[in-house]
């Protein structure tokens, strides 16, 4: 599950490494009302337990009246609530109840785990965005691990160096060692939730559906929030945007092939839109021909603001400095895929 969004306050993502969903735990008719949404008949005393301050509590709290669910201020304390009567249903994540008491009294048979996924949640590790080097290591060793299991890369105790010695230059870093010594994406998670466990959302992916909407929570946020995202516009790109002459985003976009030059001229006229409260066609387009390092100057002296149409790589990421949006666009190239984003510095 997601807390609430933290736009402006600072913190990174890495790639998720983990897919789960809202799903309820208790007495079979019960969960089968709150996964039905039903209120009436056998449903009327349904009650629903559920997590303060996450995406699972704007969700039931926008399908359900409030004297049908409860706030929950930790899990154990939804537990107990749970047994003492005050709800007869919680809402949880399959991850969250492993070892567990509720997976205890699933296996033997007094309470059921639903089927249905009401939400997707990705769960990542989360670090300060003031430390852009640290963030980076953080996403590309889970990275490895991910691509370790697709190239078949295991943990292998012979290959893992085992040393103390700390590399002070994070392009130096050896990140097929996370796999030796630990092991590949697959290996942990059969390890932690075992081999029957795993579900397609958390497969890897070779060319299935790739676009996934992130949960935004509630994105009209608090008064405070506000406050927040006034600090961030006073500073970098952002001010530069918003103080330029003519109020224009300059855009510049990859020429490579038609999907994707057609693709990323839209999101330029995306972003422009919501900078400019709608107005889409405030921007300036420079052109740049694919694998031309000038593209990538430019970015890094602000000549433009963001590069829509690059390939998301480990070079430019970490070596480089440079951040990438979500993919907007795979494409299949020779043995592997090659995934389209925005690129900021």
């Amino acid at each position: 599950m997601h807390p609430k969004p933290m736009t402006g306050a600072g913190f990174s993502f890495s790639t998720p490494y983990f897919y789960d969903g809202l799903r309820f735990v208790g007495n079979r008719i019960v969960v089968i009302c709150a996964e039905k949404k039903r209120r009436y008949a056998e449903c009327e005393l349904l009650s629903i337990c559920v997590l303060q301050g996450t995406t699972h509590s704007d969700f039931i709290s926008a399908i359900f009246p409030s004297d049908f669910y409860r706030i929950g201020f930790s899990f154990e304390e939804m537990i107990a609530m749970m047994f003492n009567d005050t709800c007869n249903v919680i809402g949880v994540e399959e991850f969250s109840i492993f070892d567990s008491e509720l997976e205890k009294l699933i296996k033997n048979g007094e309470y059921v785990l639903g089927n249905k996924s009401l939400t997707k949640e990705p769960l990542s590790a989360v670090t300060r965005n003031e430390d852009r080097e640290w963030s980076d290591i953080v996403t590309w060793a889970i990275r490895a691990l991910i691509q370790g299991e697709m190239n078949g890369l295991m943990r292998n105790p012979q290959l893992c160096n085992n040393d103390t010695i700390l590399e002070s230059n994070s392009t130096r870093l050896n990140y097929d060692q996370s796999v030796y010594c630990v092991g590949n994406y697959g290996e942990i998670f059969n390890r932690r939730f075992g081999e029957n466990k795993r579900s397609s959302m958390n497969t890897i992916n070779k060319g299935s559906p790739m676009i996934y909407s992130t949960p935004l929570g509630n994105i009209f946020g608090t008064k405070n929030d506000f406050q927040v995202m006034e600090e961030v516009i006073d500073g970098g790109v952002l001010k530069l945007v918003k103080s330029r002459k003519g109020d224009v985003l300059r855009c510049g976009v990859v020429v490579s092939f038609d999907d994707v030059n057609i693709t990323s001229v839209d999101y330029c006229h995306v972003l422009a839109a919501a900078l400019f409260n709608g107005d889409f066609e405030a921007v300036e387009f420079l052109t740049f021909r694919e694998n031309d390092d000038i593209a990538y100057e430019s970015l890094s002296h602000g000549i433009i603001d963001a590069l829509a149409g690059a390939v998301v790589n480990f070079e430019g990421d970490v070596d480089r400095g440079f951040s990438y949006s979500t993919p907007y666009y795979y494409r299949d190239k020779e043995s592997s895929v090659e995934c389209y984003a925005f690129a900021t510095r």
